[in-house]
């Protein structure tokens, strides 16, 4: 998985406003793989595009051959190889949220650029790790043109995709080998390779109790078994092997891949497709995975939601900017079930709901509710770029992690990925209020204390937002420039 850190001069770059240096931009732009964007398409240097007759043709097609795709069957899903995520961006505009995943690669910043369009997108890649996602998560995975090898290496990808995947979800594939029929001749090889390598695929697929779905032009859709009748036939010598449960499937911070399938639970048989309530109405429904949290319960879940949307109406009397397009990019730091997201559902944003490594293992049931997130170690820098969130929010955070890592580190971090202009709901203990209030105004965080909602004593808001400054060498410097 690919983190974000930063050395101090690139980290001090990076906090410069743009706005200040106009011909250093441009000199930077014609100097990398910047793209242009030409009608609904954006393009890679010298033509080129992923979706060429544009990403709502494509979108529209896919519809036809997903038809959960329109009626709030299908609410989440990941896009592998994300590029400037046009299509989690259109996905979006149709009740679908899309977790867009990207690598820091020769077309420089794909996913800065993705989270500056307001669409979800973290750094990432299927690699030597587990994605950061709890398993049985997503509704849909999609990959076009993304370049991952899924056939190489035991198809060790694949059996990454198939973990995460909600049994009955879709894995959808355009580009190389689908199609190689008619498009064969602009790949650069030949129509036996292409036909063997289409051939290879739907083998593996099969023994992971993948079936084609649908097929229609470039764009070829399996579907991962609903139920456990496909599992229950393989043996010892299948390949790939079904996993032991020595491992966790739900563990993903740092866990190595494992060169085999995870077979959904039992237990969990209401976590398919077909079972999952449609959205909107698994929004506020109490998954089966709510009870793997300790003291966990649908009375639990039903609490912790009406809790949240009492707070979040308190929070908009604080923040009045908070619930209108002025914040699009938000981040709960450490959520439970994800009631803070769920409280803001009408408004015109996204929450990236963060839970702790170390904590319970709630995201899965965050992503049953139709919610997107990730595992995280506040301890280390999250995957994204400097200056990416319009606003974060924590709860608790300081006082739950402050015996692993220092308090002034986090804040750090958060001031890293938080937008010039800004904010942050901090919600803690009254020491940590008054710590955090002191760390704040060294990094030039404009700060108000306030009550909770219910005046409780022992807890308070911060509520902060970060300013927009200039060291006083880049002012001279760009004094100098346009003197």
């Amino acid at each position: 998985m690919a983190t974000s850190h930063q050395s101090d001069g690139q980290r001090a770059e990076m906090n410069v406003g743009t706005e200040m240096f106009p011909d250093w931009i441009n000199s930077q732009k014609s100097n990398q793989n910047w793209l242009r964007k030409e009608g609904e398409k954006f393009l890679f240097p010298g033509g080129g595009t992923m979706f060429p007759h544009g990403v709502g043709a494509y979108v529209d097609l896919m519809q036809d051959l997903i038809p959960g795709m329109k009626d709030g069957t299908i609410r989440t899903a990941i896009d592998t190889g994300c590029g400037v995520a046009s299509w989690g961006g259109d996905l979006l505009d149709r009740g679908i949220l899309t977790v867009s995943l990207a690598p820091r690669d020769n077309h420089e910043a794909q996913v800065q650029f993705a989270l500056e369009r307001g669409i979800p997108a973290i750094l990432g890649i299927i690699s030597m790790h587990r994605l950061p996602f709890p398993a049985n998560a997503f509704d849909m995975a999609h990959c076009s043109r993304c370049l991952i090898p899924w056939t190489e290496f035991g198809g060790i990808y694949l059996q990454e995709v198939h973990r995460i995947l909600r049994p009955g979800g879709f894995w959808v594939l355009s580009g190389p080998p689908v199609n190689y029929e008619n498009r064969w001749r602009g790949w650069n090889t030949t129509v036996a390779e292409q036909k063997a390598d289409f051939d290879k695929l739907k083998k593996l697929l099969a023994s992971m109790c993948f079936k084609l779905y649908s097929k229609k032009d470039d764009i070829a859709v399996w579907q991962k078994s609903p139920d456990s009748s496909c599992y229950d036939k393989l043996t010892p010598s299948s390949y790939p092997p079904k996993c032991d449960d020595s491992t966790d499937p739900d563990a993903a911070w740092y866990v190595p891949i494992r060169p085999c399938l995870a077979i959904p639970s039992q237990n969990l048989n209401r976590l398919s497709l077909k079972s999952t309530p449609k959205w909107p109405e698994r929004l506020d429904v109490a998954s089966v995975r709510v009870s793997i949290v300790p003291a966990g319960n649908a009375n639990a879940f039903k609490h912790d939601n009406g809790k949240w949307k009492v707070r979040v109406k308190h929070y908009k009397t604080l923040l009045p900017a908070l619930g209108t397009d002025k914040i699009r990019n938000v981040m709960d730091m450490n959520t439970l079930f994800g009631g803070f997201a769920a409280a803001l559902i009408k408004s015109p944003l996204w929450v990236m709901n963060v839970v702790s490594s170390y904590g319970p293992h709630s995201l899965g049931a965050v992503y049953d509710r139709g919610l997107i997130g990730s595992y995280h170690d506040w301890c280390e820098a999250f995957s994204t770029y400097p200056r990416t969130y319009d606003l974060l929010h924590l709860d608790g955070l300081f006082t739950a992690e402050s015996h692993r890592c220092e308090m002034k580190y986090m804040l750090l971090e958060m001031d890293r990925i938080l937008r010039p202009n800004g904010y942050a709901i901090i919600r803690e203990s009254n020491y940590f209020v008054d710590a955090v209030a002191t760390i704040a105004k060294g990094m030039r965080w404009g700060c108000e204390k306030h009550d909770t909602e219910y005046n409780v004593e022992k807890e308070k808001l911060l509520v902060c937002q970060k300013k927009l400054w200039y060291s006083k060498l880049k002012r001279a410097t760009s004094t100098m420039n346009h003197s």
